[in-house]
C-alpha cells in the first residue's frame, strides 16, 4: 500500500486554510462564536497557519450538549478554529482515502448518503433470499485511538501531519481499556478511545476505521451483497448458512478493531419479511416502506412544533420546512396513502 509524504506543506497553506475556513462558515454565519471569527477571518487562519508551522497548535475545549431524536446522544461541539482544522484535514485526505474505499458505503461521502444506501439494499433484497442486518455496539464511543492512528499511518507517511491529526484524535476521549480478548497478559497499555460526535474529522475517521470490516467483507469474505452506513451493514445471499458462517467471521473482524456487534440488532431473515434499513423495509418484491417508528417520531415532532407555532414561540415557515424534509424523504418509498394518512389526523 503506498503511503503518502510531504503532505504537511500542502495542509497548512493559507489556500488550504482559507478553503476550509469558507466550508465550515456554511449554513453557521449567524452563531455568535462564528461571527466573531467571521469578523478577522484572515488573522484566525493565518494565526492558526503559524501555529500548525511551529507546532504550537493545541486542540481547544469542547462543548457537550445532549440531543434526542432520533435517540439519546451527546454531541461534541468544537470551538470554531479547530472546526475549520477538521475541515482542513478532511480536505488533505479525502482524497487519498475516497479511492480506498468500496463502492458500497455510503455514509459521508460526496454522491452517496441514505437514499443512496437505501437504493443499493432494495436492489439487493430484490436479488437475494437472505439478509444478515448488523450494527456495532455504541461505534464512536468505542473506537480505539491506537488502531485508528496504526490505520492512518499505513497510508499518511507525513509525521507532522499526523502528530496534528494525533491531537485531533486525542483531544476527546470516552474512556480507556486495558484489557480485550486476545490481548497478551502482560500488556498493561491503557487505550483511550471514542471520538466526538459532531466533528467532520469523526465522520471521516469513521469511514477509515471500518473500511477495514469493508475490505474483509467484499474480498477476503466474497460477499457481493453487502451495504453498510456508518455503523449499520447488511450482508445478503441466498444461503442462509453461508450467511451464518459470514456473521461468525465479522465479529471475529471486528473483535479486532476492538468492536462488537450489537446482539440486539443481530438479524438473520428472508428478505420476502422486509430489510430494515436506514429508516426503511424494503422487500424481495420491490415494496418499500418508511420505518414506523420514523413515521411515528415524526407525527410526534409535527403536534409539538404546531402547538409552539400557536403560541408563537417558532415559525410557521419553520415548520413547513420540516414537514417538506419529511415529505421529500418518506417519498422515497411508495408512501402515498401513508403521507395523505399523516396529514389527514393532524
Amino acid at each position: 500500500m503506498k503511503r503518502h509524504k510531504h503532505l504537511f506543506e500542502g495542509f497548512c497553506t493559507l489556500e488550504n486554510l482559507f478553503a476550509a475556513s469558507r466550508e465550515a462558515l456554511k449554513g453557521k454565519r449567524c452563531k455568535p462564536g462564528v461571527v466573531r471569527y467571521f469578523a478577522e477571518q484572515e488573522k484566525e487562519v493565518v494565526a492558526l497557519a503559524e501555529a500548525l508551522r511551529t507546532g504550537e497548535y493545541r486542540h481547544g475545549t469542547y462543548r457537550y450538549f445532549t440531543i434526542h431524536e432520533p435517540k439519546e446522544r451527546v454531541v461534541a461541539a468544537a470551538p470554531f478554529r479547530d472546526r475549520v482544522l477538521h475541515h482542513a484535514i478532511v480536505r488533505m485526505l479525502e482524497p487519498i482515502f475516497e479511492r480506498r474505499f468500496i463502492e458500497d458505503s455510503f455514509a459521508c461521502r460526496k454522491g452517496k448518503g441514505t437514499h443512496a444506501a437505501l437504493r443499493r439494499a432494495a436492489d439487493f433484497a430484490r436479488r437475494s433470499r437472505y439478509a444478515l442486518k448488523c450494527d456495532v455496539t455504541k461505534y464512536f464511543p468505542s473506537i480505539d485511538h491506537l488502531v485508528l492512528l496504526r490505520l492512518l499511518r499505513r497510508v499518511v507517511g507525513d509525521e507532522r501531519l499526523m502528530d496534528v491529526i494525533e491531537e485531533v484524535i486525542g483531544s476527546h476521549c470516552d474512556g480507556v481499556e486495558r484489557e480485550w480478548a486476545g490481548d497478551d497478559l502482560l500488556a498493561v497499555t491503557l487505550r483511550p478511545r471514542g471520538l466526538p460526535i459532531g466533528n467532520l474529522t469523526s465522520q471521516f475517521f469513521a469511514n477509515v476505521y471500518l473500511n477495514e470490516l469493508d475490505q474483509f467483507v467484499k474480498h477476503t469474505l466474497r460477499v457481493r451483497g453487502y451495504v453498510r452506513y456508518v455503523d449499520d451493514f447488511i450482508l445478503f445471499d441466498d444461503d442462509r448458512v453461508r450467511l451464518r458462517e459470514c456473521g461468525s467471521a465479522v465479529r471475529e473482524k471486528l473483535a479486532e478493531l476492538r468492536l462488537r456487534i450489537n446482539s440486539d440488532k443481530y438479524r438473520l431473515l428472508p428478505t420476502r419479511l422486509g430489510v430494515d434499513f436506514v429508516g426503511f423495509v424494503s422487500f424481495s418484491d420491490g415494496r418499500c416502506k418508511v420505518r414506523t417508528a420514523n413515521v411515528r417520531a415524526f407525527k410526534i415532532r409535527l403536534r409539538r412544533q404546531l402547538w409552539r407555532a400557536r403560541r408563537g414561540s417558532v415559525a410557521y415557515a419553520k415548520v413547513g420546512e420540516s414537514v417538506r424534509s419529511w415529505v421529500a424523504h418518506a417519498a422515497h418509498a411508495q408512501s402515498w396513502r401513508l403521507r395523505r394518512d399523516v396529514f389527514s389526523s393532524i
